[in-house]
């Protein structure tokens, strides 16, 4: 078996609320979360900071550069585009896809440049507070993906030598396609297929998993996921996207953000999925293949290649 292989077991939303920093927390000590992806703009993220720094100061983190759940780190006379009344982020993933090809174009860039910029500034100064390994770039529901937001990211991944995700998933083996067929949502395949073209002249060195199971990404489907790589390699680092959360009785910690995050994080596969993180498969599988468990920093990838070609 080729030990050259290396998955990094990437954990979104961290700072989103206290039952989702507590189940990465968990992974993160258990070794099954190797990186994680923190939402500077949510009111738990610096309290996941002190605890990433208190338990597992190791851990690899990206920016969740997020733009449809929250309030935004700008003022909100900053970005009026970009929220409502309340001060909340207002577009979701297709309404900021239609925006960004209508004529209000050029001047919802400059106020997604200024958030960004805005995030970025947070997620550097709470990463110095708490000696953080910030070290990869992401996005909340991939909007960086999108025409102008991609270029944003990636001129930010050049200037600070980071790994930026390129979620352009690839359906694998069959046994995967036959195996999770059945409980893949339609609305992954369709973001599937929109992802895959916004990024189809984009090269890819670290592998991605994570669209076709977002949902329902239980031991199952890791399993899958685990023999789609090891049947049929592309390279030899992978990410596996996973947002587990361990659910509780109390359902209002997850504040300011959009009714489809509430439903998502709300979910009973949340749970599952946490549960599919804390359990030994992960590790048996790992050791029986001769699988490396890392971070990005580790990950032993040409952090300053070329974007050329992209979108």
């Amino acid at each position: 078996m080729n030990n050259s292989i290396r998955i990094i077991i990437n954990a979104d939303d961290l700072g989103f609320s206290p039952r989702v920093n507590s189940a990465i927390l968990r992974g993160a000590e258990r070794g099954t979360v190797t990186a994680a992806s923190m939402m500077v703009n949510m009111p738990f993220a610096e309290e996941a900071f002190a605890q990433v720094q208190e338990r597992v100061p190791q851990l690899s983190l990206a920016l969740h550069f997020t733009l449809t759940s929250g309030k935004p780190v700008s003022p909100p006379q900053e970005v009026p585009l970009l929220v409502d009344a309340d001060g909340l982020f207002r577009l979701s993933f297709p309404k900021l896809w239609r925006c960004l090809t209508a004529e209000v174009r050029p001047a919802l860039l400059a106020q997604i440049e200024t958030e960004l910029s805005a995030q970025l500034r947070l997620m550097n100064q709470l990463s110095e507070k708490y000696q953080c390994r910030f070290d990869h770039l992401d996005s909340h529901q991939h909007v960086h993906v999108l025409p102008g937001i991609w270029a944003l990211l990636q001129q930010e991944a050049m200037k600070r030598c980071l790994p930026l995700r390129v979620p352009r998933e690839r359906w694998g083996t069959l046994t995967r396609c036959y195996r999770r067929g059945w409980s893949w949502f339609p609305q992954g395949l369709l973001k599937q297929m929109i992802l895959n073209r916004c990024l189809r002249t984009v090269s890819q060195e670290i592998g991605y998993f994570g669209i076709l199971e977002t949902g329902r990404m239980g031991t199952s489907a890791l399993r899958a996921i685990f023999q789609s790589i090891l049947q049929n390699s592309a390279t030899d680092s992978y990410e596996i996207n996973t947002h587990p959360s361990a659910l509780s009785e109390t359902k209002n910690d997850a504040v300011c953000c959009s009714e489809a995050d509430k439903q998502f994080h709300g979910s009973l596969w949340r749970e599952k999925e946490f549960q599919a993180l804390n359990c030994d498969d992960i590790i048996q599988w790992s050791q029986q293949y001769d699988i490396t468990l890392t971070g990005f920093s580790d990950a032993s990838v040409d952090n300053r290649r070329d974007f050329a070609n992209s979108t």
